[in-house]
């Protein structure tokens, strides 16, 4: 990865802390709403996800192009989405993942 200081954000977002759930317990959550057959593909691709994010949102603000605001959109858009059902939030899911990709290109 890089820094000490990139290691520990990349931790708080997988793990979370005491007031944030992190990237692990929202993909558990997440999950729930995919029969058992479903589960193994998108929890690859909520993992996929959450290693892209996290480790650009871990990088020094002078440089990152994740930001805070915009990890919080897009939680609420994965929250939203859950809320209509696994079709809608596996849609969402790809969509985040292009998202990404292309911010990152």
């Amino acid at each position: 990865m890089g820094t000490k200081d990139e290691e520990e954000w990349f931790r708080k977002f997988y793990e979370g802390t005491f007031l944030i759930k992190g990237w692990r317990s929202r993909t558990k959550e997440l999950l729930h709403s995919f029969s058992p057959a479903e589960r193994d593909k998108m929890r690859g691709l909520l993992d996929n996800l959450g290693e892209k994010i996290g480790r650009e949102w871990a990088k020094d603000n002078r440089v990152r192009r994740v930001d805070t605001p915009l990890l919080q959109k897009w939680g609420q858009d994965l929250l939203n989405a859950k809320r209509k059902g696994p079709d809608v939030l596996a849609e969402t899911v790809q969509k985040l993942g292009t998202e990404v990709d292309d911010l990152l290109a």
